[in-house]
């Protein structure tokens, strides 16, 4: 189930009826216990229980027959859930690196629905319902939390934006688990985030070759191995918030480290923009304001805010963000 935006920008619905939760800025996913062990969905229902080992391992002794709706996150070194502390985990494929990486950074399953226990579909009852089946589930385990929930929703959305947190969903108690649809019932209040990103290619204005439109942003997909195999995951593309002659100059640089392939994997779709676009080696950071990330890791509406020639692409994820600003 999805949530549509709040009608007033930064500001929750209000009255009675709502209940509030922290919007956590990691990776949405369905967990289900089979069978004694733990299945990880994505959203696109593809398996991704592999990449999450810490996970797993907390859900034994779970019973068996629950489907949870919830969030992956991983917290960055100022201690705040973060995507960009979780993005290079969501495509680990590979156990031992999926261990290393539990060890290094750890991520939480944040549970906040339940829709089903055995075989009784708990889809239909109101969210206060399932919200108090969900309490009696035993979740106080390693890399298990139970969302909290709120009456306030004004209150939360200045606590979350003070805290540096994503923001604020706010559902009706009333309220059915709709599979699927975006629904008016779930309602998301943003606060945008930045991270620094690295550039990986220049797509130049439409009508005219020689100026910059927009850059291909993405970060280590592999940081362990950055260094001799330097390959980044997309987060998408951005073009808005440099000026003219910061696009220049920052064109100027790119030329001198273009490259015949994407420094990307995966590696963008071939559609006309990419057919387009001019791919450089992956060394310039740039820091980005963003809406929020689609489940594929792509950023929502990204603006460019300043280069960061202080920063190397090992370093992006763990910069401070407020130089400069």
């Amino acid at each position: 189930m999805l949530a549509t935006p709040t009608r007033t920008p930064g500001v929750p619905p209000q009255g009675e009826g709502w209940l509030h939760e922290v919007k956590w800025d990691g990776v949405r996913a369905l967990a289900e216990t089979r069978d004694g062990t733990l299945i990880l969905r994505n959203r696109n229902e593809g398996e991704i229980t592999v990449a999450y080992p810490e996970v797993a391992a907390g859900a034994v002794g779970l019973p068996d027959g629950l489907l949870l709706d919830g969030e992956l996150i991983a917290l960055n070194d100022d201690g705040i859930p973060s995507f960009h502390a979780i993005a290079h985990r969501m495509h680990v494929r590979n156990p031992a690196r999926a261990a290393q990486w539990s060890r290094e950074r750890p991520v939480t399953f944040v549970a906040f629905d339940l829709l089903r226990v055995g075989d009784e579909d708990l889809t239909r009852l109101p969210l206060a319902e399932r919200r108090r089946r969900l309490e009696e589930v035993d979740l106080d385990r390693p890399h298990w939390q139970l969302s909290e929930q709120h009456d306030d929703g004004e209150a939360l959305a200045a606590f979350t934006r003070e805290a540096g947190l994503e923001g604020v969903i706010s559902k009706r108690a009333e309220s059915a688990y709709l599979p699927g649809a975006r629904s008016t019932d779930w309602v998301k209040t943003p606060h945008r985030t930045e991270l620094v990103a690295v550039i990986g290619g220049w797509i130049p204005e439409t009508g005219d070759d020689k100026r910059l439109g927009a850059v291909w942003l993405g970060h280590p997909a592999d940081e362990a191995t950055f260094e001799t195999a330097p390959v980044l995951y997309p987060l998408g593309r951005a073009g808005s918030g440099l000026s003219h002659a910061e696009k220049d100059a920052l064109l100027q640089v790119l030329r001198t480290t273009e490259r015949p392939t994407p420094p990307f994997d995966p590696a963008p779709p071939q559609d006309p923009t990419a057919r387009r676009t001019h791919w450089v080696e992956p060394l310039l950071c740039v820091q980005v304001r963003y809406l929020n990330v689609t489940p594929d890791g792509v950023l929502r509406q990204p603006v460019l805010l300043r280069l960061r020639p202080d920063v190397t692409p090992l370093e992006a994820a763990t910069v401070d963000l407020s130089v400069g600003s």
